[in-house]
């Protein structure tokens, strides 16, 4: 990583813009940044750590010495950075939080902390491709893109006071993690950790495997029957279960064929002991059948006598019935003629035929009828109402003629008050300007006071100050002066002079009696140091008051109360003013909207007014036409009917009305009940007379039917058939007797030609010559119990075996499998454990102990060793070098890590902790191990490139023959395009290096930043 551009403002001690070309500086390889003690120097690589991580380089450094106290507050504090690495050129910039002026009143607001990422094209770029403005994802991306996190920028980029000998000094764990991180070497320590959860997994599947076989083992035993069961014993015991199944399968099949012929015998013997039995009771039924064949066959032929006569008497009943219902209605039609008045020598069916007629001529104008009186009424009303719309209709156009000229008042009105309202905006908007020029004419009265208790606290501080660093100065002074007594008091006999170097002192110097010591000095740049903050502190409040009293004066300008009071009252009028106008503007439009709707209801009315005659005109003319012919076909109606009315029964009647007329003053719906009246009677005579034709041929069709029945049945007369008949109860029991005779026959006839009743005769027949043995069903059924009990006792003995030797064998067949897939488990995991045991420092197979992601680093934290003393031997007179060690360092809890350090003195040729090195010994191995380490960080090819070095501090630890060795060790790092900055106030390094970076203090209190190339 290179760095080419620093910029940053209102940052430590540094007030205004500071910007760095460390491209330009790095041209030669080293460059210097120096300054006094607490100039700001430390402050510019905290401004690159913040610019890249939004940290700082110290450890116990705050957020809080990022703003600068000596900026205006109302500055924005920011770094930006453009650094270069193998991913691109970008551009960083960050602002720290911090507390700006109020942009109204008095005090400050937190401004919260911001960042923003661009990749550039080139490092000149000055616009670049934004890629993030959220703190979090700039620094993972630039964690990504450097290759290190803050912690490893500070061990092998920059070097901060207090830690630069850190990696030195650190146990052995912590440079795992560094170099862990450095190298990307967490791949083995993965791959360790992968090994040894293989190596946990294939355990577990070895012990499951033993435990599937015992397990088998066990279901084999408790299925074999035996105690106890082991792999050896599994065949043997197999075959043996399945010599026993095959003996109790022979002995079983042959004890179920004895008992299924005893069954079969059994069941025979008594099937025909059956056969026997049934025959003799069915020969018994025959026979009292045939005794009782006479009687059956007289109720036969008595049956059948009846039933001729039935087939006779069941028409002559008809015939009775046929010959009752002609007299009713003979009788019926008689009566109802002489009930409704018709004469018997009037044909009903012709007479019928003319009142219909006339009915369906005059019926359709009964409604007619009924509507004419209406219909007249509604004849007037209409004329009534069409002179009605008439007068509205003139009355509605002398109220639209005079709408216009009051819908013109309204609108001038609304439009005067429009005027008058359309300076409300403006009004307000000068109100609420004076309301706030007199707050601020009030805030400036108020800043200007404190401006000058401000003034006044800064003063007194400013005071204190140089008076407290006078005294630092001249106490530091007097040191100096008596420096010479102070090294004498502590010379010892004997000792070298750290002046000169003599062992023998002949004149020492002796300190005065008031001769200042550190502390006191310290003591004194204390006070004054603490005075400088407040006078800063002081300063920055005052910087903030002026900043608000200025901003107050440049708003209110020559403005006086008096007259702010007289242009407030006069924008409050115009606001009131304007309120009322425009209160009355709504007013006013209200009133002309409901005008207009008024307008528009007068026009709609006169609209449906004119519309509503010319219908009412149109519509009555065509009415009264229809009414008059109405009128005329009603009365030729009435006429026609109160005609055929008048003539009842008599047809001439109809004619003779006709042609002379008749007076009646009965309505047309009185006279069409009355023809309906009629015409009803003449259908009901119809009807009663056509029933009483029809049970005439009735009777004559029975009575056919019956002389048929006589000649066919063989009866002369009809009392002979009905003497033949037999009562239901008689008649019931003969059918009975026959019917039961005939079903007895069929069941016996059947019964004695079944074969087994067939057998039992040829039985009987044998038996009565004594050539068959006698049938004993008791001894037969003793002998099939017997039979079946020892069936049922060798099934159960050979189920039982069988089961036993099947279920041996299948878990003599899971014992096998078992013991494969333990065995192929066994020699899988074999190799799997011994390589996760020597990856993770098993001492029982790896006796180093050391794990294979320590091992990796070791490798290359020798190579780290052998590059920084490859530098140490040109530094300290060849004295030290670095030496790596596998053992646990003192302070270390964790077992050996194989990357503890020792320091090999070959002045004494013994080994030594590097906590056991003076400073500048410290500082100089420190160095030559951080250049090392960069140097092979650099040279891996998955490495860092670390093109920019910092080291701050800790050469003025050094004498100038270490000093050179140093700068020149750090002059080999140029060879490679790498920068090198040097940060120190040692007054020799400016000689030597002639590209430096100046800090230097302002009187104002801040620091300003002097590039030399």
């Amino acid at each position: 990583m290179y760095l080419h551009r620093l910029e940053l403002r209102a940052i430590g001690p540094y007030p205004e813009l500071v910007a760095i070309d460390f491209a330009a500086l790095a041209a030669s390889g080293v460059f210097l940044l120096e300054g006094p003690t607490g100039s700001g120097k430390s402050t510019i690589i905290d401004a690159v750590v913040f610019a890249l991580y939004g940290g700082l380089a110290g450890e116990g450094s705050t957020h809080d010495r990022l703003h600068s106290q000596h900026a205006d507050p109302g500055v924005e504090p920011f770094v930006e950075l453009v650094f270069e690495t193998g991913a691109g050129v970008y551009r960083v910039r960050r602002t720290p939080q911090y507390d700006r002026p109020k942009q109204r009143g008095a005090g400050t607001v937190r401004q919260q902390a911001s960042a923003q990422l661009f990749r550039l094209a080139h490092p000149g770029d000055v616009v670049g491709e934004p890629v993030s403005s959220r703190i979090p994802e700039i620094g993972l991306e630039v964690a990504r893109v450097v290759g290190l996190d803050r912690a490893q920028f500070l061990q092998t980029v920059v070097l901060p006071q207090g830690e630069f000998a850190r990696f030195l000094r650190a146990p052995g764990e912590d440079r795992r993690k560094l170099l862990q991180s450095l190298f990307g070497t967490q791949v083995y320590d993965r791959t360790a950790d992968e090994l040894a959860a293989r190596r946990r997994e294939v355990q577990a599947e070895v012990e499951s495997a033993d435990a599937r076989v015992r397990d088998a083992l066990s279901r084999f035993a408790q299925a074999a029957g035996v105690v106890d069961a082991d792999e050896a014993s599994v065949p043997g015991t197999l075959d043996a279960l399945r010599t026993v199944a095959e003996a109790t399968a022979a002995d079983c099949t042959e004890a179920v064929a004895a008992a299924e012929r005893a069954r079969v015998h059994e069941h025979d013997v008594a099937a025909r002991l059956q056969a026997r039995a049934r025959r003799a009771a069915l020969l018994d039924r025959r026979r009292a059948l045939d005794d009782a064949a006479p009687r059956v066959e007289a109720a036969r032929a008595r049956l059948a006598l009846a039933e001729r006569a039935v087939r006779v008497t069941t028409p002559a009943q008809g015939l009775d019935a046929a010959r009752s219902r002609a007299d009713e209605h003979r009788r019926r039609a008689h009566d109802l003629r002489a009930r409704l008045g018709v004469p018997s020598h009037v044909d009903t069916a012709a007479r019928r035929t003319d009142l219909a007629t006339c009915v369906a001529a005059v019926r359709h104008l009964v409604a007619v009828e009924a509507t004419l009186d209406d219909r007249r009424r509604a004849r007037t009303d209409a004329a009534d109402r069409a002179a009605l719309l008439v007068r509205r209709v003139a009355e509605l156009d002398r109220a639209l003629e005079s709408r216009p000229t009051g819908r013109a008042a309204l609108v001038e009105e609304a439009r005067t008050a429009a005027t008058a309202a359309g300076d409300a905006e403006a009004a307000r908007a000068e109100v609420e300007r004076l309301r706030q020029l007199r707050a601020d004419l009030d805030a400036r009265d108020a800043a200007a006071a404190a401006v000058h208790r401000a003034e006044q606290v800064v003063a007194d501080r400013r005071v204190r100050a140089e008076a407290l660093l006078r005294t630092e100065q001249a106490l530091r002074t007097r040191r100096i002066a008596g420096l010479a007594g102070e090294l004498g008091a502590a010379l010892v006999p004997g000792d070298p002079c750290p002046v000169c170097g003599a062992l023998e002192h002949p004149d020492v110097a002796l300190p005065q009696d008031d001769h200042p010591d550190a502390a006191a000095v310290d003591e004194a740049a204390d006070a004054s140091r603490a005075a400088d903050g407040a006078l800063a502190e002081a300063a920055s409040a005052l910087a903030v008051e002026r900043a608000a009293l200025e901003r107050l004066r440049a708003a209110v300008g020559e403005t006086d109360a008096d007259a702010l009071a007289t242009r407030a009252a006069a924008a409050d009028a115009r606001v009131q003013a304007a309120h009322a106008a425009a209160v009355r503007v709504a007013e006013v439009e209200g009133q002309r909207t409901a005008y207009d709707d008024e307008t528009r209801a007068l026009e709609r009315e006169h609209n449906t007014v004119q519309a509503d005659h010319a219908v009412l005109v149109a519509t009555s003319g065509a009415e009264g036409s229809r009414l008059d012919q109405d009128a005329a076909a009603v009365t030729d109606a009435r006429q026609r009917a109160a005609t055929v009315a008048a003539g009842s029964w008599d047809a001439s009647a109809d004619t003779d009305g006709r042609i002379g007329g008749t007076s009646d003053d009965r309505s047309l719906a009185q006279l069409v009940r009355q023809l309906d009246d009629l015409v009803a009677r003449a259908d009901e005579v119809a009807a009663a007379e056509s029933q009483a034709t029809t049970a005439a041929q009735a009777v004559r069709e029975r009575s056919a039917e019956v002389d048929l029945a006589l000649t066919e049945q063989g009866f002369d007369t009809l009392d002979a058939a009905r003497a033949a008949l037999l009562q239901p109860d008689a008649s019931a029991a003969l059918q009975a007797e026959v019917v039961a005779a005939e079903r007895e026959r069929a069941v016996v006839d059947a019964g004695l030609v079944e074969p087994a009743v067939v057998a039992a005769a040829t039985d009987e027949g044998s038996a009565a010559a004594g050539s068959t043995v006698a049938l004993d069903l008791d001894a037969t059924r003793t002998a099939t119990v017997a039979a079946a009990e020892r069936a049922d006792e060798a099934t159960r003995a050979a189920v039982s075996a069988s089961d036993r030797s099947e279920a041996a064998a299948r878990c003599a067949a899971e014992v096998v499998r078992a013991v494969r897939a333990r065995d192929d488990t066994s020699a899988r995991s074999r190799a799997v454990v011994r390589l996760a045991d020597v990856a993770n420092g098993v001492t029982a197979v790896n006796p180093s102990g050391i794990t294979l992601g320590t091992y990796v680093l070791m490798r290359r934290f020798e190579d780290v060793v052998a590059a920084a003393n490859d530098r140490l031997r040109g530094m300290l007179g060849g004295r030290f070098t670095l030496e790596t060690s596998d053992e646990r360092e003192a302070g270390s809890r964790a077992r050996r890590t194989g990357l503890a350090l020792a320091v090999h003195d070959h002045t004494t040729d013994t080994r030594r902790a590097p906590g056991s090195l003076s400073g500048g010994e410290t500082f100089t191995v420190s160095l030559c191990l951080a250049l090392g380490l960069a140097d092979v960080v650099q040279a891996e090819a998955g490495g860092v490139s670390l093109g920019t070095l910092f080291v701050d501090e800790g050469f003025g630890t050094l004498d100038p023959e270490t000093l050179d060795d140093v700068i020149g060790q750090l002059a080999r790092l140029t060879a490679g395009g790498r920068q090198v900055g040097i940060v120190s106030h040692v007054e020799e390094l400016k000689q030597r290096i002639p590209e430096r970076i100046a800090v230097r203090r302002t009187a104002e209190g801040g620091s300003r930043v002097t590039t030399t190339v």
